[in-house]
């Protein structure tokens, strides 16, 4: 797909997609998994396929991402994964790295989801969409925010009205919840200082 705005290496972007129709594309904590694995793994110059690593020589979860896999393509400073869509937060290493990345991680993705579920045709409701970061920190704070708080979606639908004041059924669901980047410690000071609550719309 031809992008207006090129990416240009050292900037930070906002990366995103859902399921085509707002369908899920995450059903199983395997489906997770596997995209986890597939961010650690496309994320290479190298020519890695995951069905090689996991079927043919056993590697497991773990195994996967310890895995020396070379030069990266980007710079993964955040990421979270919904049911029906996903965020990253990523800065480009090398010229055409979230491209490659991006190509890399939805046809690999697309095609474990079609088989294990026996369907056909686009996953992906249309290309990933990117949006340029820049150097406003408030907006980069914001950004880190929104990617960590968005689970909060699946159990408090109120969440965005109530961010100065969380509960700690709240922090313990977001401490919880694998899917995310959240536990690297990204995110902790999101919710004592409620930054964000008047940005979320």
């Amino acid at each position: 797909m031809f992008r207006k705005d090129p990416f240009i290496t050292g900037e930070y972007y906002h990366i995103y997609n859902r399921g085509i129709d707002k369908r899920d594309i995450f059903k199983s904590t395997f489906d997770h998994e596997r995209f986890m694995m597939l961010l650690y793994v496309a994320n290479s110059h190298e020519d890695l396929r995951l069905d090689n690593l996991v079927n043919r020589l056993h590697k497991t979860f773990q195994d996967i991402l310890v895995l020396d896999k070379g030069k990266p393509l980007v710079s993964i400073g955040a990421w979270c994964l919904m049911t029906n869509h996903f965020h990253l937060l990523v800065r480009q290493e090398v010229e055409g790295g979230i491209t490659k990345f991006m190509r890399k991680l939805g046809v690999g993705y697309s095609m474990y989801f079609n088989i294990k579920y026996q369907r056909q045709g686009a996953l992906f409701g249309g290309p990933f969409k990117s949006k340029l970061i820049g150097v406003d920190d408030a907006y980069m704070q914001y950004l880190l925010g929104y990617i960590h708080l968005n689970p909060l979606d699946i159990e408090f639908y109120q969440w965005k009205q109530n961010l100065d004041r969380p509960t700690e059924e709240m922090k313990g669901f977001l401490e919880s919840y694998r899917y995310s980047s959240y536990q690297e410690g990204l995110a902790r000071t999101v919710l004592a200082t409620g930054f964000i609550s008047d940005k979320i719309d």
